[in-house]
């Protein structure tokens, strides 16, 4: 939805695009992907960034 949007989708601090962070997602071993909604001055959502957490 996002991506449809307009909105730049980041994996891992590098841009990508929605079958990328779907297959990263579901391949994810030790951990998984956090979520973060980076918003502009206006409080819109400016990008959503797709980090890697590893599992302890």
């Amino acid at each position: 939805m996002y991506h449809s949007q307009g909105i730049p989708l980041y994996l891992n601090g590098e841009l990508s695009n929605p079958r990328s962070i779907a297959k990263a997602c579901q391949i994810a071993e030790g951990g998984g992907y956090m979520r973060d909604y980076v918003q502009d001055e206006k409080g819109r959502i400016a990008r959503v960034e797709f980090d890697f957490i590893e599992d302890k």
